[in-house]
């Protein structure tokens, strides 16, 4: 074969490689296409005849204030000695609109250290003494809220936060 003819053939075979190269990145790396969502062709926008919006608004806000427990606590307490007072800070907002109770449980040992009893929407528990006494040290610590109806005490929920508490002495 000349020289010619193998320059010739060697261009082909690279541009064929890189047309291969190409085909096959296009089919790896394309985005899938995701369908579009079915819509009911039967549904009507806007609201349903005869409802009055202002109930509406009422009533929602109503399901959002019972799904949402809201709450403040001190995530850095602070007691003098494993035996004293330290300043918790919590609190029950008024519009919370459901009775707290507090637990607060030492990560690594999963021990509950303090529990309240029901703290009404609108009040706070300022300085605590624990139920444990703690050797002087850092602990982390949860502090879990679990909310229930004002009316019934029936439990609605729990939530928590990650608190650090401190033992001076």
């Amino acid at each position: 074969m000349s020289k010619s003819k193998k320059r010739a053939l060697t261009i082909i075979l690279v541009l064929l490689l890189i047309a291969a190269t190409v085909v096959i990145c296009y089919y790896l790396f394309r985005k899938q296409q995701e369908p579009d969502p079915l819509y009911d062709n039967n549904a009507t926008i806007g609201v349903l005849p005869g409802i009055d919006i202002d109930e509406r608004r009422k009533q929602l806000q109503d399901m959002l204030d019972k799904s949402v427990i809201a709450f403040s606590i001190n995530t850095s307490p602070v007691f003098l000695n494993g035996t004293s007072e330290g300043n918790l800070l919590i609190e029950n907002p008024g519009n919370n609109a459901k009775l707290l109770q507090v637990r607060i449980l030492i990560n690594d040992s999963e021990e509950e250290i303090y529990a309240s009893k029901y703290i009404k929407p609108g009040s706070y528990i300022e300085n605590v003494k624990l139920d444990k006494v703690l050797e002087k040290g850092v602990y982390d610590a949860t502090a879990y809220f679990s909310a229930y109806d004002e009316e019934t005490t029936e439990f609605i929920g729990q939530t928590g936060a990650q608190i650090t508490l401190t033992v001076e002495n």
